[in-house]
């Protein structure tokens, strides 16, 4: 967990070099709109709630769920077509007020995080304060729904939960998870196993993902002298009823709850 929190440490202060989707301007954005030579063209304006914006000779601007780049583009043509011969448009975002997403659960402040531009996964969970010492072994990102299509009666059904694990955090593989406004990221609390019998240190242990009934035992400290490595019996909850499992091998799954328990051996 400590190398987690250093490399979201490290995440917040400098955004590493990588390519990342668009930001698309949303409503209450501010825009520093610049135009070369046209002092009376270079203003801030506000996107509205009705998703555009009112700019000098052209009019109104679309700008909601557009780029930058394309706001941009629009303007230029625009201008070029009627006012001036070759304008020179740029455009920065002065104030991102938008969009946001929400990290909950086992982070240490949770909430809503306003998008600065584009945000990855790694950067979100930096500025909730970081996963505690209680989270789990991965992260679910729960995608906002796209709008409904044109000639569609309903808006599209939410995807499946995107789950992220945190060992892939700590390699750094997530770093190029990027979200978009109204996703939502759940921290869950960690989830326990227990290993008790002729181990060296039984007791509660968190669960990983992908563990086996062989690294939940070494976890333990590993089987005494008086243990036996193939009579091993598994305690696990089925819809709501504990079920003894005998049969119980070394590769295995261990499910979060369960309980193992390595016997004696036979004399």
């Amino acid at each position: 967990m400590a190398v987690l929190l250093l490399l979201l440490a490290l995440t917040a202060q400098a955004r590493p070099a990588r390519t990342s989707p668009e930001y698309m301007v949303g409503p209450q954005d501010r825009l520093a709109i610049t135009v070369v030579d046209e002092p009376n063209l270079t203003r801030v304006v506000t996107v509205g709630a009705d998703g555009s914006f009112d700019y000098p000779f052209i009019g109104l601007v679309k700008a909601t769920g557009v780029s930058i780049r394309g706001i941009q583009q629009d303007i230029t043509a625009r201008l070029k077509e009627k006012y001036l011969r070759n304008p020179q448009v740029s455009i920065e975002v002065e104030t991102y007020r938008s969009q946001v997403v929400y990290v909950w659960g086992q982070v240490k402040m949770p909430g809503a995080v306003t998008l600065m531009g584009n945000i990855s996964l790694t950067e979100a969970l930096a500025k909730a304060g970081s996963p505690t010492p209680d989270a789990g072994s991965y992260i679910e990102i729960n995608r906002k729904p796209g709008p409904a299509a044109a000639d569609g009666p309903v808006a599209q059904s939410p995807a499946a939960p995107e789950r992220i694990s945190m060992a892939e955090l700590q390699s750094g593989r997530a770093q190029n998870v990027y979200l978009s406004d109204g996703d939502t990221i759940f921290v869950p609390k960690a989830e326990m196993f227990f290993v008790t019998g002729y181990v060296r240190n039984g007791g509660p242990f968190l669960h990983q993902e992908g563990m086996t009934v062989a690294k939940a035992i070494s976890m333990a400290g590993g089987v005494t002298e008086k243990g036996s490595r193939t009579r091993l019996r598994m305690t696990r909850v089925v819809n709501g009823r504990q079920v003894v499992i005998k049969d119980v091998k070394l590769d295995d799954p261990v499910q979060p709850g369960d309980s193992i328990e390595v016997l004696s051996r036979l004399w």
